[in-house]
């Protein structure tokens, strides 16, 4: 029997157990996030670089001088994306330094990346060494800037470190900002100090954020003095000889006053229990475990910062509601931002978070098959589901089949499958819907770039429709659905037969025999290269080989000088077309997955600086230069960032 002694040393010594777990756990996470990459990068002074989480996006950091050009959050009210803006296109927040009551140059500073996605900037000038870190931790939904300044002089300097702050106007953006119109204001924010909140006012406050910055004293300036609500928040230290100066700006948003200013609140927490740099390695830590490596550092650097800007630019979290939704982008960068496709999320986007973010990639799907199901297959709609613009594309309809195929292959979440049986059906009858019984084939009203097609039946929408109902016969099977597996297995094969009678044509100029027409209506035929929903993805698709001689033949024919927009004489060129006249981003990676074209591919990818290394729309064939319009693209770079793992991460999910 046990005395009270022995039970009290026991305790003692399960104690001591126990905190030995705690240290080697937190002693293994530091080890975890002093192991995430630092990554140097070169940017042209123009570029800017994005960073965020799910709840707040800073898109446009400059690489010119690591001002904040934007922010903004997701807002289920307004159907897409709120931006706070500066004045006439300047900063919304400039930080900026001082020694000895002069200006520090820190323009153009070197850039280098923790964990692919954490910006840091560099200067040393006249001994004294000044950086600036933007850091978004994955549940806060605040972020920060920190700012250090190093005096290696041999005197003493006295250095100023600080942040102009303005709110020039709050826009609402779904595809193009709209600015909205109510009063903007600044004062002191409720119940948290040192800090202000910026108030977009109508009949009521409307939207609030705020800045918060410890150890900084603020300056606010109101109209008429200035031209917009302004903050100037600083600090001034005397640093001797070899002394080292901080300063942290921490940016929030909220629905009013007092959760804006609370949520800068709940971070500054964070931060002065753990301090700057230790909330930066645990943000780093998050995001390493969501990384995959190619054992190439240039692939390694595209393909991880693709990865994370899919999995937070085309995702994240209403400021209102809390809602987990998908966008095209949530960077107003780009053209047609902040609106859902079924398409670009789940055949573009979903296939990188089953990479590196399965759970997530879950969320994405729940969403898929909730919110976004009673219009799925419709051209694209508002992030609460309602329709944006009409028009059917077959494309769409069978995106949702496909990813859910993949989820549970991946998973075996056959429960998450049974919960969502009744989606089946509605896919399943949707397709159906759409089916010719004189030609076997299935229409589409408009086709993958978005554009009407007045052939209906599109050879690779057709594939994606058999590829879904080879999909349904196993997800139905799974559900022990038997003769519902066996109908969709018979589907499929009926589909597959009619594409290779009706799709396929010799009529096409100099092909030298039969080759896929892009679309037909069973007596016409159309020989174009549609790229975001092309024939150089029916080998991928598993609808033929590789080496079949009519897909070879189509493949020889698109890549030839025969077709207008071939680009086969440029340096980075691979099929366009007159929606898309340049080299794009999907052709390189189908390409990626064709040994034949495998090398042009790798060789656009290497040699075109994107938007500062974020996936566009495409490039130009002649110079590898981006394509303007199509910049900030958050599905399609989880489309290349998937396409490059699949031929060569070396590694397995984390």
């Amino acid at each position: 029997m046990k005395t009270a002694s022995s039970r009290s040393s026991a305790r003692r010594i399960d104690a001591k157990l126990v905190s030995s777990a705690i240290f080697l756990s937190l002693f293994i996470g530091v080890l975890a996030a002093s192991a995430a990459p630092r990554t140097p990068i070169s940017l042209h002074p123009d570029d800017v670089l994005p960073t965020g989480n799910q709840w707040i996006s800073l898109p446009d950091i400059r690489a010119s001088d690591g001002a904040l050009g934007t922010f903004n959050v997701l807002s289920m009210h307004h159907r897409g994306l709120l931006q706070v803006s500066g004045e006439r296109g300047s900063p919304v927040l400039q930080p900026y330094f001082t020694a000895d009551g002069k200006p520090f140059d820190f323009q153009n500073p070197s850039w280098e990346l923790l964990a692919y996605w954490i910006p840091t900037a560099h200067k040393f000038i006249s001994g004294l060494d000044a950086s600036l870190t933007w850091c978004a931790p994955p549940d806060s939904r605040a972020a920060f800037l920190r700012m250090t300044l190093t005096n290696h002089r041999t005197e003493p300097v006295e250095i100023t470190l600080g942040v102009k702050a303005n709110f020039g106007s709050l826009n609402r953006v779904t595809y193009v900002p709209v600015e909205l119109r109510g009063e903007r204001i600044v004062g002191a924010a409720p119940w948290v100090d040192p800090a202000e909140v910026f108030s977009y006012i109508t009949t009521d406050t409307d939207f609030a954020w705020a800045l918060l910055h410890p150890g900084s004293k603020a300056n606010i300036t109101v109209p008429p003095t200035t031209a917009t609500p302004s903050v100037d928040a600083n600090q001034t230290r005397t640093l001797a000889p070899g002394e080292s100066v901080e300063s942290i700006f921490v940016l929030s948003a909220g629905i009013e006053e007092f959760s804006a200013a609370h949520n800068a609140r709940a971070l500054r927490e964070q931060i002065d229990r753990n301090g700057a740099e230790a909330m930066i390695e645990q943000t780093a830590a998050w995001l390493s475990k969501r990384t995959r490596t190619t054992g190439q550092a240039d692939l390694d650097l595209l393909m991880n910062r693709n990865f994370l800007f899919t999995e937070l630019y085309a995702w994240g979290r209403t400021i209102d509601t809390e809602q987990f939704v998908g966008v095209t982008s949530r960077s107003p960068r780009y053209y047609v931002s902040a609106a859902y496709w079924d398409r670009d999320a789940m055949l573009w986007s979903f296939p990188a978070l089953l990479d590196i973010d399965p759970p997530m990639a879950r969320d994405a799907l729940e969403y898929a098959l909730t919110t976004q199901l009673r219009n799925t297959g419709t051209h694209s709609r508002f992030i609460d589901g309602i329709v944006l613009e009409d028009g059917f594309q077959l494309d769409e309809a069978t995106a949702p089949v496909l990813a859910l195929a993949a989820y549970v292959e991946r998973t075996n979440d056959n429960a998450f499958l049974a919960e969502h049986q009744s989606a089946l059906t509605l896919f399943r009858d949707r397709l159906i819907g759409r089916y010719d019984p004189a030609t076997g084939l299935y229409s589409s009203l408009q086709d993958s770039q978005d554009e009407f097609q007045k052939l209906p039946f599109i050879t690779y929408d057709n594939a994606l429709v058999w590829r879904a109902f080879t999909d349904l016969a196993d997800l139905y099977k799974r559900l022990t659905d038997l003769n519902e597996s066996q109908e969709m297995t018979r589907r499929a094969a009926a589909l597959h037969e009619a594409v290779l009678v009706h799709c396929v044509s010799p009529s096409a100029p100099n092909a030298g025999g039969p080759i896929f027409a892009s679309a037909t209506d069973g007596k016409n035929y159309v020989f174009t290269e549609i790229p975001p929903g092309s024939l150089f993805k029916l080998p991928a698709l598993g609808f033929v080989p590789e080496s079949d001689p009519t897909f070879t033949r189509t493949y020889q024919w698109l890549r030839s000088k025969n077709y207008q927009y071939s680009y086969a004489d440029q340096p980075y060129g691979l099929p366009g077309s007159y929606r898309l006249p340049f080299t794009t981003s999907w052709s390189i990676a189908d390409n990626l997955q064709l040994t034949a074209g495998r090398d042009q591919a790798l060789k656009i990818l290497r040699a075109s600086n994107w938007d500062g290394g974020i996936i566009t729309e495409g490039v130009d064939p002649a110079t590898a230069r981006m394509d303007q319009a199509g910049r900030a693209f958050a599905t399609a770079a989880g489309y290349v960032a998937h396409a490059i793992c699949q031929i060569s991460c070396t590694d397995n999910p984390k």
